[in-house]
This record gives structure tokens, sequence and C-alpha cells, in this order.
């Protein structure tokens, strides 16, 4: 299982998994009778939204296989790609032991490697949200509803583990 490696890039899929960034979308004006009913999903929609939870946390768990066979076929543990990563998040940390030229090139490649896994899962996961005949708007709207709401919250983990 992973632990500590990965933290970015999981933190990033995971994020990802339940609620896309409206990049290259321009929302309608919402209408200013009754915004808050278009928020409230129908029991459709949360039907639909669970499908998509559901296929999205497969396209996540293939997606962190992936990037851990990255950094192992680049000759890296995952801690030690984590303690690199951390390194160049903030300069002030420091490695329990220097990095060296071969590790930074392997870690720089791996990079590479996990933005792509990351972009390829992404386009996976606003697909798995279109196929249950939502949109990716729509999916956030749900999805902000339902961390309002304990009880919606409880019924789509139900839906989830069905």
């Amino acid at each position: 299982m992973i632990k500590n490696a990965l933290t970015a890039f999981c933190t990033v899929a995971l994020l990802s998994a339940v609620h896309f960034p409206a990049q290259a979308q321009k929302p309608a004006p919402a209408p200013q009778a009754a915004p808050a009913a278009s928020s409230q999903p129908s029991k459709d929609e949360v039907q639909k939204f669970a499908g998509a939870i559901k296929q999205i946390l497969v396209i996540n768990k293939t997606s962190e296989q992936q990037a851990v066979q990255a950094i192992q076929g680049e000759g890296l543990t995952p801690q030690r790609f984590d303690e690199i990563y951390k390194t160049q998040a903030n300069p002030k940390a420091t490695p329990t032991s220097q990095i060296q030229p071969k590790e930074r090139q392997s870690y720089d490649r791996v990079v590479v490697k996990l933005v792509s896994i990351q972009k390829d899962s992404q386009a996976k996961m606003e697909k798995a949200v279109q196929d249950q005949g939502l949109n990716v708007q729509r999916f956030n709207q749900i999805f902000e509803a339902i961390q309002k709401n304990p009880q919606l919250k409880q019924e789509v983990q139900q839906l989830i583990r069905k």
C-alpha cells in the first residue's frame, strides 16, 4: 500500500476523482430565481453520480499502480521519490541522503510520466462522468451538494458499495 509515496500525485488524482476543475468551461449564468433548486440533485442524478464515482475509483486505482510502476521503472522507490519531491517543493527540506545526479534525472523522467498518467486519468474520469449522463459541471454541483448534506453523502456511499 502506498503511504507517503506519491503524495502529490495521489492527492491530485484523488481530488480529480471527486471534483473536476472547471477548466475550459464557462458556466452559464444561473437563473436568479432558483439557483438552490437546480443544485439539489434528483434521485436519478445521485445514482448517476454514484455510478461515475465507482468508475472513477477504478481509474484512480489503476493510475496509482501505473505511477508506482513508473517510479520503480526508473530505479527509484516510492519513498525516495516522495523524499525528492518534498525537497523540490520545499528547498529548506533536507533529504536523508544527498540526491545524486542520476536520481535527479530519474525523478525528472518520472514526473513527466506522472503528468501523462494524470492527464490520461483525467480524460478517462471525465468520460466516466459523461457516460453516466452527467456533464462535469453538473457532477461538480452534485459533489458540492453532497458535501453539504450528510444524509445525501451517506446515500451516495451506500450506492457506491453496491
